[in-house]
């Protein structure tokens, strides 16, 4: 059966459907609460954030993630002693990957052995330079790299689609969401997992943005997707 509307071209037995959603983001623990807040017109920017001092010449105005120093390592069969030293981002990416599942309607356990593929789109991680440079913790396991977090995903599901990091700095997302669709269509596995995650603790990646003049000095609204336009009409889109 063909579709009439000119939006879809493809035959309807062949669309590819999103159906589960999670997120956290800016005081706002869920989806449901972030559509509460962004329909009650609730400012989700705080300079009182705690993350750093202003003493650099840069707006100090970011959205905050709570709770990312929380996970449960018990639950995702993840050692203590890993747990501690995973990249933040990487233990959202565990709870939210199982909290997407469950609004797909999903028992992760179903999944085991099923040709699903992982994809995570994370460009940076502010707790890798740390962790690598340090005597001590750079002996640790790679789970502290956010590299190999969807390869550790695809291992605790037991999945066995193509499973890698995707990183082409902010648009790491949307090409990750494109490279799903497209292994799908290939047949190369029956339904994927699209995880990503940014988190700012050091002011350095704001001031780089603030250095380059891309970086808005004001802003009240746009807290998460802020897209800057250059003279020559370029687009550079950051996400927060």
């Amino acid at each position: 059966m063909n579709r009439p509307t000119p939006e879809c071209s493809i035959d309807a037995e062949e669309e590819i459907v999103i159906s589960g959603i999670a997120g956290r983001f800016p005081e706002s623990v869920n989806i449901q609460k972030f559509k509460e807040n962004l329909m009650n017109k609730v400012d989700l920017g705080s300079s009182n954030h705690g993350r750093w001092n202003h003493t650099l010449n840069m707006p100090g105005r970011i959205g905050k993630i709570n709770n990312v120093e929380k996970f449960d390592s018990q639950f995702f069969d993840i050692s203590t002693t890993e747990a501690h030293i995973m990249d933040p981002a990487a233990r959202m990416l565990f709870e939210h990957t199982y909290e997407a599942l469950i609004d797909a309607g999903i028992n992760p356990k179903e999944l085991w052995n099923t040709r699903t593929s992982v994809i995570t789109a994370i460009f940076i991680s502010e707790t890798r330079g740390h962790m690598l440079f340090d005597a001590q913790l750079s002996q640790l396991p790679m789970i502290k790299n956010h590299m190999p977090v969807a390869n550790v995903i695809s291992h605790w599901l037991g999945v066995t689609g193509p499973s890698h990091n995707i990183d082409t700095a902010c648009s790491s997302s949307n090409y990750a969401i494109v490279k799903a669709y497209e292994l799908i269509r290939a047949g190369d596995c029956d339904t994927a997992i699209v995880a990503s995650c940014n988190l700012c603790f050091h002011p350095r990646i704001q001031y780089q943005f603030y250095q380059l003049g891309i970086y808005l000095l004001y802003f009240n609204t746009f807290l998460f997707i802020i897209l800057f336009y250059d003279e020559t009409g370029n687009v550079f889109i950051n996400f927060f």
